[in-house]
């Protein structure tokens, strides 16, 4: 934001200026403190909570994993007592058997990937695999096993699942710090009229296309992308709105709404 041959634009995209004019009775908003600055940091706490637990859990499914490929067993018959799907998506099916290990009489439970009626039914024979360091861990001999993880399977999804809810919540986590930046640059409230041209929606949120008038006299087209809460209010094609904000050409600006009295972050964006 600046001057440029004594007139007043604000950075609306790294490619754009928009003449604009100073505000009266605005003054530099307060970053430490504010309604703002905790809601960002909360969103974005929220995230890393979520990232982390998805990481946490994925990785406890490696590690349970390796740790059964690689346990010592014995083979046992048990009898199965009963039967119950589980599969609701998918096939799947739950025996309850009883068994004897070293002389103790058990009861266990073990899930396979596969319908029940191609597995021992009641009052049958089933080939069990016990482990030796837990003798109630069973499963189904040469049956597909659902009681354990697959590390293999698991391991891609520690990779690839983290990183893939960053990239869908990349701005969740740096909202926060843009706002922070754009502030400590010392940029200041500016405002021009702009003019509606299209509203669109999708599932990831709202598009407002507008434009407004450049330092060279040019019609320059630009979007303001949102989620829940317009930070412009509610508009429609072809409405003429006044636009009091901070920006510096960056994704994250500030949009001041004087009917709520109210500081609203907005997405700003080039618009071909």
């Amino acid at each position: 934001m600046g001057d440029d041959n004594g007139s007043s634009w604000v950075q609306i995209t790294e490619e754009a200026r928009i003449r604009a004019s100073i505000p009266p009775d605005l003054g530099s908003p307060v970053w430490e403190g504010s309604w703002l600055r905790r809601r960002l940091w909360l969103r974005r706490a929220a995230v890393v909570v979520v990232i982390a637990a998805i990481s946490a859990l994925l990785g406890w499914a490696v590690i349970a994993g390796i740790k059964h490929a690689f346990a010592s067993y014995t083979r046992t018959d048990g009898i199965v007592t009963a039967q119950t799907e589980t599969g609701r998506h998918s096939d799947g099916c739950q025996l309850d058997l009883d068994y004897t290990v070293g002389g103790q009489q058990l009861q266990g439970v073990t899930r396979v990937n596969a319908v029940c009626n191609t597995l021992p039914g009641p009052g049958s024979r089933a080939a069990l695999n016990v482990d030796t360091t837990d003798p109630h861990d069973i499963w189904i001999d040469g049956a597909s096993d659902a009681n354990h993880p697959n590390p293999l399977l698991f391991g891609l999804f520690f990779l690839f699942v983290p990183a893939a809810v960053a990239f869908a919540l990349w701005t969740e986590l740096t909202d926060y710090g843009g706002i922070r930046k754009l502030l400590a640059s010392g940029a200041q409230w500016r405002q021009f009229e702009a003019t509606v041209t299209r509203k669109t929606g999708s599932r990831s949120g709202i598009t407002v296309r507008l434009e407004a008038e450049d330092v060279s006299g040019n019609l320059c087209p630009f979007n303001v992308f949102y989620k829940f809460i317009s930070p412009i209010g509610s508009v429609r094609k072809g409405d003429k709105v006044t636009l009091t904000l901070i920006a510096n050409g960056k994704w994250q600006a500030l949009i001041w709404r004087p009917d709520l009295k109210q500081i609203y972050l907005a997405h700003i964006s080039r618009s071909l």
